[in-house]
């Protein structure tokens, strides 16, 4: 009468890591990090439409005009971080397939060792003054634009105010990492249980055996 709520009670506690994983994911295809020089950080997020290849390329087409409705992102979100980890800012350039942003570039191929083959994201909101923004394809100064991929991935602030650019700190690269579908999850979850449970009774099996040797002796 015991054994199944011992085994119940087993399986769940062996389930929370998975399950806390799976509700962490959220809505968010990729999630990104980086370091910068001078102690800066940035975490951030993207998520893409139903049939986007493994290799894209998003841009405005239309480039300054904005708004502009996009071709892969569905959204995406920005972090950044000061030396004592402190959150300077948070912002999202792109929101329900609209891309507030005409700067906005995002290249992303999976089969290149850092992915971002060209980035220039930002946190900039209607309200927000100063912005931060990461960008490959704008050179240190911020005086002009470069071939994306041709300069490490610069961060800058921007003043609406007197309109400048100061330059924060730059990375070598940015890991990007594809966040499991829920579909996935609860396959490793169902696995896991699965195994943890025959493993479970196998030993069960084997105890009640040797007792039962001991007993006929």
């Amino acid at each position: 009468m015991k054994l199944p709520k011992v085994l119940l009670a087993m399986v769940t506690c062996s389930s929370i890591p998975f399950v806390f994983a799976l509700s962490s994911a959220q809505a968010a295809d990729f999630v990104f990090n980086a370091k910068f020089s001078n102690g800066y950080s940035a975490t951030g997020s993207f998520t893409t439409k139903s049939g986007t290849p493994a290799s894209f390329s998003e841009v405005n087409p239309n480039f300054p005009s904005a708004p502009f409705t996009t071709q892969f992102l569905e959204s995406t979100s920005l972090s950044i971080f000061d030396s004592t980890n402190k959150l300077l800012q948070t912002g999202s350039n792109v929101s329900n397939n609209i891309s507030s942003d005409p700067y906005l570039l995002l290249g992303y191929d999976s089969s290149l060792p850092n992915k971002l083959s060209a980035l220039n994201i930002s946190t900039e909101t209607p309200t927000q003054n100063p912005y931060y923004y990461i960008a490959n394809n704008v050179n240190p100064t911020a005086t002009e634009y470069v071939t994306p991929g041709s300069t490490n991935y610069n961060l800058f602030s921007f003043d609406r105010t007197t309109e400048k650019d100061t330059f924060l700190g730059d990375a070598i690269n940015i890991k990007v990492s594809a966040v499991p579908e829920p579909s996935s999850a609860i396959s490793l979850l169902t696995l896991a249980t699965f195994g943890f449970g025959l493993a479970f009774m196998r030993r069960l099996n084997h105890r009640t055996k040797s007792n039962s040797l001991y007993q006929d002796c």
